[in-house]
């Protein structure tokens, strides 16, 4: 019961905190909106707190998870009920379950999230800030599943990508038309190619010529337009939900992308997911063995630098050195392990 009565507190104090957090977290951006956007309007800001909100309660979660605990934590040692429970006989990871149990309920609730719900967000987020703030150079986009047209003389050319690496001009799955009038002249597939400036170079295509009615695989060159008019569909690996992040893995890893950036990004969700749990276990372990506050919060720090340098390797490494991003995870690696040592020392009980 007592248990029950403790998991209340706790959840009460975690909505109390995460309320506070994104109140300031709206109070900043309605700040930004009104001094950094060119347009201003309460559409504009509704949208922009809708999806910016979900998105913070992802971040802040191992922030709001351990102030709540703090907070819930000095009420027990104020009421020495960790005593009363010692003199039970009660381990403090037993009594203490319910609320690692929550912090697992939230990790899963916030990894539903990140498979779509939370890459559409970052999407939208974007596509306002693109819309309505000082424009920056656009980078490391990609486009999936386009068509784009051109009209030459009196001859259509249609043509899809299933995929566009915008940043190195890399493509994949090439499907063109090239018509006149209501006539098919010549259909082109090719699995992979290179899009450089206006031209798109395809090492092996296939071609259906309707008008001589042959088919051959060849060398092609298809002149487009430049790349760089297709950044305003393209999209960061960010915005691009966890079952196309797969996908897109195994697609790069068979046509030469750099599959490591889907890779680094299906870990960093995980990560941002997960890491409330050891960071809470952590916290939790140090402030019961010690009964101070202080040493809980002072355990926070390398906690979350753990999760955070983690966090940034495994981007950095796909990214700038070629590597794989499961190298980033070796940061991660003492994280984990100080949360097994805290679930050890819960288990075993307040006086080891």
């Amino acid at each position: 019961m007592l248990g029950k009565y403790i998991l209340f507190l706790y959840v009460k104090l975690f909505l109390i905190v995460n309320a506070i957090l994104l109140g300031i977290v709206s109070s900043y951006a309605l700040m930004e909106l009104l001094f950094l956007f060119k347009q201003k309007s309460a559409d504009i800001a509704f949208s922009y707190l809708a999806n910016l909100l979900p998105l913070s309660f992802l971040y802040l979660s191992p922030f709001s998870s351990v102030i709540a605990m703090m907070i819930l934590l000095r009420y027990v040692f104020l009421r020495k009920i960790d005593l009363i429970i010692q003199s039970f006989g009660i381990s403090p990871l037993k009594f203490f379950l319910n609320i690692v149990l929550f912090l697992v309920f939230v990790s899963f609730f916030n990894f539903f999230m990140n498979f779509n719900t939370y890459a559409e967000n970052n999407k939208n987020l974007y596509s306002i800030e693109k819309k309505f703030k000082k424009r920056q150079e656009i980078e490391d986009l990609i486009v999936r599943n386009a068509w784009f047209f051109k009209e030459e003389n009196d001859e259509r050319i249609y043509i899809n990508f299933q995929f566009v690496d915008i940043k190195g001009g890399k493509v994949a799955g090439v499907f063109l038309v090239r018509g006149r009038e209501n006539n098919i002249l010549e259909i082109v597939q090719a699995d992979r190619g290179l899009w450089k400036g206006d031209t798109i170079l395809l090492p092996f295509a296939k071609v259906w010529n309707f008008k001589e009615g042959n088919t051959t695989a060849e060398y092609m060159a298809i002149k487009l337009f430049d790349i760089k008019n297709a950044q305003p569909i393209g999209e960061r690996v960010e915005h691009v939900s966890l079952n196309q992040l797969i996908f897109l893995y195994f697609l790069g890893k068979s046509i030469g992308l750099n599959y490591n950036l889907y890779m680094s990004e299906i870990i960093r969700r995980f990560l941002s997911s997960f890491t409330s749990v050891p960071i809470g276990i952590i916290v939790l372990s140090y402030t019961v063995k010690r009964r101070n506050i202080f040493a809980g919060l002072l355990s926070f720090v390398p906690a979350f630098f753990f999760y955070w340098m983690s966090f940034v390797l495994t981007r950095l490494f796909s990214e700038s050195m070629s590597l794989s991003p499961i190298y980033g995870l070796i940061a991660f690696a003492p994280l984990f392990f100080l949360s097994l040592k805290g679930l050890y020392y819960l288990g075993k009980g307040f006086r080891v």
